[in-house]
Protein backbone atom coordinates (compact mmCIF):
# COMPACT_ATOMS: atom_id res chain seq x y z
CA UNK A 1 0.00 0.00 0.00
CA UNK A 2 3.04 2.12 0.38
CA UNK A 3 3.78 4.46 2.99
CA UNK A 4 1.54 7.67 4.33
CA UNK A 5 3.92 10.96 4.45
CA UNK A 6 3.37 13.78 6.05
CA UNK A 7 1.63 16.76 4.86
CA UNK A 8 3.90 19.14 7.48
CA UNK A 9 6.23 21.47 5.21
CA UNK A 10 5.23 19.34 2.45
CA UNK A 11 5.43 21.34 -1.07
CA UNK A 12 1.69 21.08 -1.60
CA UNK A 13 1.40 23.52 1.33
CA UNK A 14 2.30 26.25 -1.67
CA UNK A 15 -0.22 25.39 -3.70
CA UNK A 16 -2.91 27.78 -3.58
CA UNK A 17 -6.43 27.55 -5.37
CA UNK A 18 -8.10 30.26 -6.83
CA UNK A 19 -12.67 30.27 -6.80
CA UNK A 20 -14.10 28.48 -9.59
CA UNK A 21 -17.67 28.17 -11.01
CA UNK A 22 -17.99 24.51 -12.37
CA UNK A 23 -20.86 23.20 -14.69
CA UNK A 24 -20.84 19.53 -14.12
CA UNK A 25 -22.42 17.19 -16.63
CA UNK A 26 -24.46 14.31 -15.17
CA UNK A 27 -23.00 11.00 -17.14
CA UNK A 28 -25.69 8.71 -15.77
CA UNK A 29 -27.11 7.43 -12.12
CA UNK A 30 -23.57 6.46 -10.70
CA UNK A 31 -20.74 9.19 -11.95
CA UNK A 32 -20.61 12.88 -13.26
CA UNK A 33 -18.18 15.01 -14.55
CA UNK A 34 -16.84 18.30 -13.77
CA UNK A 35 -14.21 20.05 -15.96
CA UNK A 36 -12.10 22.53 -14.74
CA UNK A 37 -11.88 22.03 -10.91
CA UNK A 38 -8.51 23.10 -11.31
CA UNK A 39 -6.53 24.68 -13.97
CA UNK A 40 -3.39 23.55 -15.90
CA UNK A 41 -1.41 25.50 -13.97
CA UNK A 42 -2.65 24.25 -11.04
CA UNK A 43 -2.71 21.14 -12.04
CA UNK A 44 1.33 21.78 -13.17
CA UNK A 45 1.72 22.93 -9.70
CA UNK A 46 0.20 19.32 -8.46
CA UNK A 47 2.55 17.65 -10.77
CA UNK A 48 5.53 19.42 -9.30
CA UNK A 49 4.68 19.50 -5.60
CA UNK A 50 4.08 15.55 -5.44
CA UNK A 51 7.56 15.22 -7.84
CA UNK A 52 9.16 16.53 -4.92
CA UNK A 53 7.55 14.49 -2.49
CA UNK A 54 8.92 11.54 -4.44
CA UNK A 55 6.21 8.22 -5.69
CA UNK A 56 6.52 4.79 -4.38
CA UNK A 57 5.93 2.17 -7.07
CA UNK A 58 2.55 0.14 -5.83
CA UNK A 59 1.90 -3.21 -7.18
CA UNK A 60 -0.60 -6.48 -6.62
CA UNK A 61 -0.77 -9.83 -5.91
CA UNK A 62 -3.03 -10.48 -8.59
CA UNK A 63 -6.20 -12.51 -9.10
CA UNK A 64 -5.36 -15.26 -7.47
CA UNK A 65 -5.18 -13.38 -4.10
CA UNK A 66 -8.52 -11.77 -4.89
CA UNK A 67 -6.82 -8.38 -5.52
CA UNK A 68 -7.22 -6.34 -8.64
CA UNK A 69 -3.60 -6.08 -11.26
CA UNK A 70 -2.08 -2.97 -10.46
CA UNK A 71 1.33 -1.39 -11.68
CA UNK A 72 1.36 2.79 -11.05
CA UNK A 73 3.37 5.07 -8.45
CA UNK A 74 1.96 6.37 -5.39
CA UNK A 75 1.66 9.22 -2.88
CA UNK A 76 -0.50 9.11 0.37
CA UNK A 77 -0.72 11.83 2.94
CA UNK A 78 -3.36 12.72 5.55
CA UNK A 79 -3.70 16.12 4.78
CA UNK A 80 -6.36 17.44 6.31
CA UNK A 81 -6.03 21.10 5.00
CA UNK A 82 -5.86 20.24 1.42
CA UNK A 83 -8.61 18.43 1.73
CA UNK A 84 -10.71 21.67 2.79
CA UNK A 85 -9.54 23.71 -0.27
CA UNK A 86 -9.87 21.82 -2.60
CA UNK A 87 -13.57 21.24 -1.22
CA UNK A 88 -14.12 24.45 -1.06
CA UNK A 89 -11.95 26.74 -3.14
CA UNK A 90 -12.60 24.63 -6.41
CA UNK A 91 -15.99 24.20 -6.23
CA UNK A 92 -16.62 20.80 -5.40
CA UNK A 93 -18.83 21.66 -2.54
CA UNK A 94 -21.39 23.48 -4.17
CA UNK A 95 -21.25 21.26 -6.94
CA UNK A 96 -21.81 18.43 -4.91
CA UNK A 97 -24.81 20.44 -2.96
CA UNK A 98 -27.86 18.32 -3.33
CA UNK A 99 -26.63 14.90 -3.72
CA UNK A 100 -27.74 12.39 -0.75
CA UNK A 101 -26.60 8.66 -0.10
CA UNK A 102 -28.82 6.95 2.02
CA UNK A 103 -30.15 10.63 3.05
CA UNK A 104 -26.79 11.55 3.94
CA UNK A 105 -25.56 14.99 3.03
CA UNK A 106 -21.89 15.72 1.10
CA UNK A 107 -19.72 17.46 4.41
CA UNK A 108 -16.29 17.12 2.70
CA UNK A 109 -13.37 15.12 1.67
CA UNK A 110 -11.44 12.53 2.98
CA UNK A 111 -8.36 13.83 4.25
CA UNK A 112 -6.28 10.44 2.58
CA UNK A 113 -5.10 12.30 -0.57
CA UNK A 114 -3.34 10.30 -2.84
CA UNK A 115 -1.66 10.82 -6.39
CA UNK A 116 -1.08 8.17 -8.65
CA UNK A 117 1.27 8.17 -11.73
CA UNK A 118 1.00 5.57 -14.59
CA UNK A 119 4.07 5.58 -17.31
CA UNK A 120 4.17 4.04 -20.30
CA UNK A 121 2.38 0.51 -20.08
CA UNK A 122 1.28 0.94 -16.10
CA UNK A 123 -2.84 0.21 -15.98
CA UNK A 124 -4.80 -0.75 -12.62
CA UNK A 125 -7.47 -3.68 -14.11
CA UNK A 126 -10.87 -3.60 -13.22
CA UNK A 127 -12.38 -3.08 -9.56
CA UNK A 128 -14.51 -1.56 -7.30
CA UNK A 129 -13.75 1.38 -5.02
CA UNK A 130 -15.19 0.24 -1.35
CA UNK A 131 -17.37 2.89 1.54
CA UNK A 132 -14.74 3.73 4.69
CA UNK A 133 -15.96 5.20 7.66
CA UNK A 134 -13.24 8.39 8.44
CA UNK A 135 -15.21 9.42 11.96
CA UNK A 136 -18.09 8.41 13.76
CA UNK A 137 -21.21 8.20 11.28
CA UNK A 138 -19.46 9.78 8.62
CA UNK A 139 -18.65 7.73 5.93
CA UNK A 140 -17.10 8.05 2.15
CA UNK A 141 -19.89 7.77 -1.10
CA UNK A 142 -18.32 9.16 -3.78
CA UNK A 143 -14.83 8.70 -5.64
CA UNK A 144 -13.03 11.89 -6.52
CA UNK A 145 -10.28 11.44 -9.58
CA UNK A 146 -8.83 15.30 -10.72
CA UNK A 147 -6.98 14.15 -13.58
CA UNK A 148 -3.91 16.39 -13.46
CA UNK A 149 -2.40 15.84 -17.00
CA UNK A 150 -3.53 15.10 -20.96
CA UNK A 151 -4.41 16.57 -23.49
CA UNK A 152 -6.71 20.06 -23.01
CA UNK A 153 -8.71 19.38 -25.72
CA UNK A 154 -9.87 15.77 -23.64
CA UNK A 155 -11.80 17.79 -21.24
CA UNK A 156 -14.87 18.50 -23.73
CA UNK A 157 -15.64 15.41 -24.81
CA UNK A 158 -13.95 12.99 -22.00
CA UNK A 159 -16.49 10.35 -21.92
CA UNK A 160 -17.33 7.79 -25.03
CA UNK A 161 -19.48 5.26 -24.44
CA UNK A 162 -20.89 1.70 -25.57
CA UNK A 163 -17.37 0.60 -26.31
CA UNK A 164 -16.36 -3.15 -26.57
CA UNK A 165 -12.90 -3.13 -25.47
CA UNK A 166 -11.04 -1.26 -22.87
CA UNK A 167 -7.26 -1.57 -24.73
CA UNK A 168 -7.88 0.35 -28.22
CA UNK A 169 -6.02 3.05 -27.41
CA UNK A 170 -2.76 1.05 -25.22
CA UNK A 171 -2.34 -0.62 -28.50
CA UNK A 172 -1.52 2.86 -30.38
CA UNK A 173 1.87 3.81 -30.38
CA UNK A 174 2.88 1.27 -27.98
CA UNK A 175 7.00 2.39 -27.47
CA UNK A 176 6.66 5.73 -28.42
CA UNK A 177 7.81 8.32 -26.24
CA UNK A 178 5.84 12.19 -25.67
CA UNK A 179 6.37 14.80 -27.56
CA UNK A 180 5.83 17.81 -25.78
CA UNK A 181 6.42 19.04 -21.71
CA UNK A 182 9.36 19.03 -19.64
CA UNK A 183 12.68 16.76 -20.09
CA UNK A 184 11.51 13.31 -19.49
CA UNK A 185 13.58 11.29 -17.07
CA UNK A 186 13.24 7.23 -16.33
CA UNK A 187 10.58 5.77 -13.76
CA UNK A 188 12.83 4.27 -10.59
CA UNK A 189 11.00 1.03 -9.83
CA UNK A 190 9.48 0.80 -12.63
CA UNK A 191 8.51 -2.75 -13.20
CA UNK A 192 8.71 -3.02 -17.21
CA UNK A 193 12.10 -4.60 -18.40
CA UNK A 194 12.93 -1.71 -20.22
CA UNK A 195 13.45 1.75 -18.89
CA UNK A 196 10.38 4.15 -19.08
CA UNK A 197 10.89 7.49 -18.95
CA UNK A 198 7.75 10.05 -17.67
CA UNK A 199 6.36 13.65 -19.06
CA UNK A 200 5.83 15.70 -16.25
CA UNK A 201 3.66 18.23 -18.02
CA UNK A 202 0.41 18.82 -17.32
CA UNK A 203 -0.62 19.57 -21.16
CA UNK A 204 1.22 16.92 -23.05
CA UNK A 205 0.17 14.21 -25.36
CA UNK A 206 -1.30 11.15 -23.37
CA UNK A 207 -2.42 8.04 -25.28
CA UNK A 208 -4.40 5.54 -22.97
CA UNK A 209 -5.04 5.74 -19.55
CA UNK A 210 -8.95 5.95 -19.81
CA UNK A 211 -10.78 5.16 -16.53
CA UNK A 212 -13.83 2.83 -18.20
CA UNK A 213 -16.75 1.58 -16.61
CA UNK A 214 -18.55 -1.77 -16.65
CA UNK A 215 -21.82 -2.58 -16.53
CA UNK A 216 -23.83 -5.84 -17.41
CA UNK A 217 -22.49 -8.88 -19.44
CA UNK A 218 -19.11 -6.82 -19.01
CA UNK A 219 -20.69 -3.89 -21.81
CA UNK A 220 -18.32 -0.65 -21.34
CA UNK A 221 -21.21 2.08 -20.33
CA UNK A 222 -18.22 4.94 -20.17
CA UNK A 223 -14.77 5.70 -20.90
CA UNK A 224 -13.33 9.14 -19.42
CA UNK A 225 -10.33 10.37 -20.89
CA UNK A 226 -7.95 11.94 -18.74
CA UNK A 227 -7.44 16.01 -19.04
CA UNK A 228 -5.78 18.64 -16.82
CA UNK A 229 -7.96 19.60 -13.97
CA UNK A 230 -11.01 17.51 -14.98
CA UNK A 231 -12.93 16.15 -12.15
CA UNK A 232 -14.46 12.51 -12.00
CA UNK A 233 -17.05 11.91 -9.53
CA UNK A 234 -18.65 8.46 -9.26
CA UNK A 235 -20.72 6.40 -6.88
CA UNK A 236 -18.82 3.88 -4.31
CA UNK A 237 -19.45 0.67 -2.14
CA UNK A 238 -19.76 -2.59 -2.67
CA UNK A 239 -23.39 -2.30 -3.73
CA UNK A 240 -23.15 0.84 -5.82
CA UNK A 241 -20.00 0.97 -7.73
CA UNK A 242 -19.68 0.07 -11.07
CA UNK A 243 -16.75 -2.01 -11.93
CA UNK A 244 -13.92 0.00 -13.50
CA UNK A 245 -10.52 -0.09 -14.73
CA UNK A 246 -7.64 2.77 -15.91
CA UNK A 247 -6.80 1.40 -18.77
CA UNK A 248 -2.96 0.96 -19.95
CA UNK A 249 -1.27 4.13 -20.98
CA UNK A 250 0.48 3.69 -24.18
CA UNK A 251 2.01 7.30 -24.23
CA UNK A 252 2.74 9.82 -21.60
CA UNK A 253 2.49 9.82 -17.96
CA UNK A 254 -0.73 9.64 -16.34
CA UNK A 255 -1.07 11.91 -12.98
CA UNK A 256 -4.02 11.65 -10.62
CA UNK A 257 -4.87 12.95 -7.69
CA UNK A 258 -7.13 11.04 -5.61
CA UNK A 259 -9.92 11.26 -2.02
CA UNK A 260 -13.05 10.77 -1.83
CA UNK A 261 -16.29 12.52 -0.96
CA UNK A 262 -17.86 12.20 2.35
CA UNK A 263 -21.31 12.07 4.09
CA UNK A 264 -23.33 12.54 7.08
CA UNK A 265 -26.66 12.71 8.35
CA UNK A 266 -27.66 16.77 7.34
CA UNK A 267 -28.29 17.72 11.11
CA UNK A 268 -24.29 16.32 11.50
CA UNK A 269 -22.51 18.57 9.31
CA UNK A 270 -19.74 19.86 10.99
CA UNK A 271 -17.44 20.38 8.39
CA UNK A 272 -19.53 22.26 6.12
CA UNK A 273 -18.19 25.63 5.65
CA UNK A 274 -21.06 28.31 4.88
CA UNK A 275 -22.17 29.05 1.55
Amino acid sequence: MGKQQQASGSPLQSVKLTPKKLKPTVINDHMLLVPGVLSPQEAQQFIDAAEGLGFEHQGSRGAAYGEAYRDNHRIAMQDPALAQQLWSATGLQHTMAGVTVDGMAPIGLNPNIRFYRYCRGQKFGKHIDDSVEVAPGQVTGYTLLIYLSGQLEAAAGAVSKGSSSSSSSSQEAAGSSSSSGKAKRKVPGAAASQPVQINTSAVQELVGGETVFYGARNRVVARVAPAPGLALLHLHGEDRCLEHEGAEVARGTKYVLRSDVVFDAPQLNPLAAPS
